[in-house]
């Protein structure tokens, strides 16, 4: 065999060889979607990415499959690894799930406006925008996006949930309520009563957001932050003995809660039930402790400052922590 012959031959091998690489690897793919467990799906997708390391499709269900698994990182270096690519308005509105799932929320922001760019008519990416928005305070900015798909979608419940409850922090409360009262309307659930309490509660109308939550209450008996919020509604109308039962409620469905344990140290404080406040504010500082590796260098006010609830336009009750700590 003459060395042209031996270079022609070699040639044909190897690119028959790439294009059946290639061929397996679609094919892997289009069987890996058909399965339901995503680790499975996984295994599989993962094969197909080795048998060809530019099948796009193969990175962008893996990433959907690791996503369902909560492998949030996985998933952004396999969406970010189109995105280098072959950038798209699907590949950005997913990454910007995983990073929102992982509390990035600028990256989310980012991503989504990205999303939304490659399409402006993806409405789920403009949901996801106003949610992301809102989580970052940019009220203004979340209710030009939930304004823009409530005239698309006008009885679409979850926009006007998230409707009522911009305008509720932009301080528009009759309008709040306004959009807040539809969505019950529209579906009156445990969900749809349960969000127009929280905005009667930062409106400070403690007996409408209590009416609320045991509304919600009753239609899902295990909507256990039902039962938180009714009881800091009580908490702050000054019903600490009601208030001391919906957060024991609370703790049935986690009894290591410590926002509620929090919650109901204060409520025993203010009936004088003094034994009880101290071992739930201990049990509480106890599981911050245990979860805080640098806790002996923290006082107690900073151990508690992540904590979502709290007391007088949001200083996390540190009025409590000298009283709570003396006794």
């Amino acid at each position: 065999m003459n060395k042209y012959v031996f270079a022609s031959t070699f040639t044909v091998l190897f690119l028959f060889c790439h294009t059946a690489s290639f061929g397996q690897s679609k094919k892997l793919v289009r069987q890996a979607k058909k399965l339901s467990n995503p680790k499975e799906q996984i295994t599989i997708f993962t094969k197909a990415i080795e048998l060809d390391n530019e099948n796009l499709d193969a990175y962008f269900y893996r990433g959907l499959a690791r996503y369902e698994l909560e492998n949030y990182w996985g998933s952004i270096l396999d969406f970010t690894k189109i995105l280098f690519t072959k950038p798209d308005a699907d590949t950005f509105y997913n990454r910007g799930n995983a990073k929102f799932a992982l509390g990035d929320f600028k990256g989310a922001y980012d991503d989504y406006i990205m999303s939304i760019e490659y399409n402006r008519d993806f409405f789920q990416a403009y949901y996801n925008l106003g949610i992301t928005q809102f989580n970052l305070g940019k009220y203004r900015q979340a209710l030009r996006s939930f304004n823009f798909l409530i005239k698309h979608f006008p009885n679409d419940v979850n926009t006007n949930i998230q409707m009522g409850l911009t305008l509720a922090e932009l301080k528009q409360n009759p309008l709040a309520i306004y959009f807040l009262n539809k969505s019950i309307t529209l579906e009156p659930n445990s969900d749809t009563y349960h969000n127009r309490g929280v905005a009667y509660l930062n409106m400070k109308a403690y007996k409408q957001a209590a009416e609320d939550f045991k509304t919600a209450i009753s239609l899902d008996k295990t909507n256990d932050s039902a039962y938180f919020y009714l009881g800091l509604s009580q908490l702050f109308a000054r019903d600490y003995k009601a208030a001391t039962k919906s957060f024991e409620d609370t703790l049935t469905f986690n009894s290591v809660d410590h926002e509620t344990l929090i919650a109901l140290a204060v409520a025993n404080y203010h009936s004088k039930n003094y034994d009880k406040a101290k071992l739930c504010f201990k049990k509480a500082k106890n599981i911050l402790a245990a979860e805080n590796e640098f806790y002996k260098y923290k006082n107690d006010i900073s151990l508690f400052a992540d904590a979502s609830w709290s007391i007088d336009e949001g200083y996390i009750f540190e009025s409590y922590v000298e009283r709570l700590n003396a006794l």
